[in-house]
């Protein structure tokens, strides 16, 4: 198997790292804010006290008003504070599943395409050819495209019949040019003229893997030793 290389959600993680804490920094903002308010009026209502404890007949019970609008303000900054980390939390969830569902797309063209391309056949090179073209974009369909007859003739001559599996395919890296390098690990069993029979080849593969309209298709390929 190939080991997973989880760089771009490493990036995510980050990223999501980063906007609970922006969130929890104005969560504590908010409650510093209502701090003071509950201060102040604090010290207003002591002030009122002992201006109003002069005038006050024996027995009248005192009423706080200012206790009211505190509550409410306190109320109301712990609501906000609350939606404000819903909404980060939320953001970050969503975000993760971008990125999830970004990479199984992606890995999912790549193990087509390099099924394709691993596996020929004589009794349709013609067909086989077109499927590995079809998987393929950039500077691979360019390079495709100019050998294309030449490996039509080679697999029909040779009579090469191929069965493949893919053992796991990783994304190692994002790279500056907008492609993605995967790791492609993969087995295959070839019958041919030679006197193969289902003879096991293995494939340990770095492809670069470009978008191209809806699909994803492999834009070069380079055999790991």
């Amino acid at each position: 198997m190939v080991r997973r290389v989880t760089s771009r959600l490493a990036v995510t993680a980050a990223d999501a790292a980063a906007q609970a804490s922006r969130a929890a920094a104005e969560a504590e903002a908010a409650a510093r804010e209502a701090e003071a308010a509950l201060a102040r009026a604090l010290a207003e209502d002591a002030s009122t006290d002992i201006d109003d404890s002069a005038t006050e007949a024996p027995g009248t019970a005192r009423k706080h008003p200012r206790w009211a609008a505190v509550g409410a303000v306190l109320s109301a900054v712990a609501v906000v504070a609350l939606a404000v980390t819903s909404v980060g939390l939320a953001r970050s969830h969503d975000d993760h599943h971008a990125v999830a569902d970004h990479d199984l797309e992606l890995l999912q063209g790549t193990r087509q395409a390099v099924m394709n391309l691993i596996t020929p056949s004589a009794a349709d090179p013609a067909g086989s050819a077109q499927r590995i073209l079809d998987g393929a974009t950039g500077e691979w369909k360019t390079e495709f495209e100019s050998t294309k007859t030449e490996f039509i003739d080679t697999i029909a001559q040779s009579k090469t019949e191929s069965t493949g599996e893919i053992l796991g395919a990783g994304i190692e890296r994002a790279n500056d040019d907008g492609t993605t390098s995967v790791m492609v690990a993969a087995v295959t069993k070839v019958t041919n003229a030679a006197g193969a029979k289902d003879e096991p080849r293995t494939w340990r593969l770095r492809v670069q893997v470009g978008k191209d309209g809806d699909l994803y298709k492999l834009a070069k390929i380079e055999v790991v030793p």
